[in-house]
């Protein structure tokens, strides 16, 4: 399971505030928080099958009719798949996204990027790359409480009391300017407990930003509320959660640190089952879920266990039919914990998994093009 440890959303050792935004990511926000998108078809190549309906979606009494996503952006048959690109600049982030398609044989679902809360580079939806990405990629905008060039935090209170009204009502228009649906989270992993503020300070907090893009016609925003899925958390989560009305994706961000926090080793199913049973379990199986961020450290012991850990993921993902995208976060974290794709056959067993029908989704054109906005 994901651990707790100086790694807010996993961010790489090294990087200033002020450089945090070039880091976009494919991958499992939130803080969870650009735009979305036309995904082209994913119709099987050289003789492979298009994906079967797998179980129905949570709540619904009868098979899908269609495969297409609905306008929550939820695959009815399989999930995305995505992966976080580190990049050091915007101007290498379609660039970067491309290299890694070609590796694993595939164009990427999703893909997700950071963002603050100042009027900036860092903050404004949509940068360029952002943009054409989202032309057949659905993007994961993660919005953060915090002004990155001057590290400074802002507290939950001074949001839900209106001192950063201004900042909601220009990325809603931005966002209803670009038209299409774009799933938004803000602060994810809040259940970290890092600041000391209280949880019904955030929930006051995402819900008057959720209410200020709705009173500015930004109905397109698809809200997804996120926390670390560490599971000896989990007394802690529905302390943060906003409410059905306010949620419309579940994320979580699961980990297998092995040797990097000299914890056991667990396979993929260990380290992501428990959570997903938990929020099935407790009030949530209405709610379509994402790995928004996730992946593995190697096994010292054991040089192919990195390897089966990623080539598990279809068989694992299809017993737990409400997990609809996964984001492998392919970087390495502040406290030098790796989960790039490297190792004997690892990148292999990853685009082996990507491969798998499960994961190729029919297009979903929702209209229009992204257009970069000020």
């Amino acid at each position: 399971m994901s651990q707790p440890g100086n790694r807010r959303h996993a961010r790489p050792a090294g990087k200033s505030p002020v450089s945090r935004w070039l880091l976009v990511a494919l991958a499992g926000v939130l803080v969870a928080a650009a735009g979305i998108y036309a995904l082209v078809s994913r119709g099987g190549g050289d003789g492979e099958a298009a994906a079967p309906p797998p179980p129905t979606i949570p709540g619904e009494s009868t098979s899908p009719t269609s495969c297409a996503p609905t306008d929550k952006l939820v695959p009815p048959c399989g999930a995305w798949w995505g992966m976080h690109v580190p990049v050091t600049s915007d101007a290498q982030l379609v660039s970067g996204v491309g290299a890694v398609e070609k590796q694993i044989g595939r164009k990427l679902d999703i893909t997700i990027s950071y963002h603050d809360m100042s009027d900036s580079p860092s903050g404004r939806f949509f940068r360029d790359g952002e943009v054409a990405l989202s032309s057949d990629r659905l993007t994961l905008l993660g919005w953060e409480s915090s002004i990155w060039s001057d590290n400074l935090d802002i507290p939950w209170k001074e949001i839900a009391a209106g001192y950063y009204d201004q900042a909601i009502i220009d990325q809603a228009a931005r966002v209803r300017e670009y038209g299409k649906p774009v799933l938004v989270g803000f602060d994810g992993e809040k259940d970290r407990d890092e600041t000391g503020q209280d949880p019904k300070d955030y929930i006051a907090a995402y819900k008057h930003i959720v209410d200020g893009f709705r009173q500015e016609g930004a109905d397109n925003a698809v809200w997804v509320w996120g926390v670390t899925g560490y599971y000896p958390f989990r007394d802690r989560w529905k302390s943060y959660y906003p409410g059905d009305d306010y949620v419309d994706w579940i994320s979580y961000d699961p980990y297998n640190f092995a040797s990097c926090r000299k914890a056991p080793w667990q396979d993929f199913e260990k380290t992501v089952r428990p959570t997903y049973d938990w929020f099935q379990e407790n009030g949530f199986a209405g709610k379509p879920m994402m790995l928004a961020e996730y992946g593995t450290e190697s096994d010292k012991s054991d040089s192919s266990a990195r390897a089966d850990w990623y080539r598990d993921i279809p068989d694992v993902a299809k017993t737990m039919p409400n997990l609809k995208a996964f984001i492998q976060w392919n970087n390495v974290d502040g406290e030098s914990c790796d989960f790039r794709l490297t190792g004997s056959g690892v990148m292999e067993a990853f685009a082996e998994a990507g491969r798998d029908p499960y994961f190729k989704q029919p297009g979903a054109a929702q209209g229009g093009k992204a257009q970069a906005t000020g």
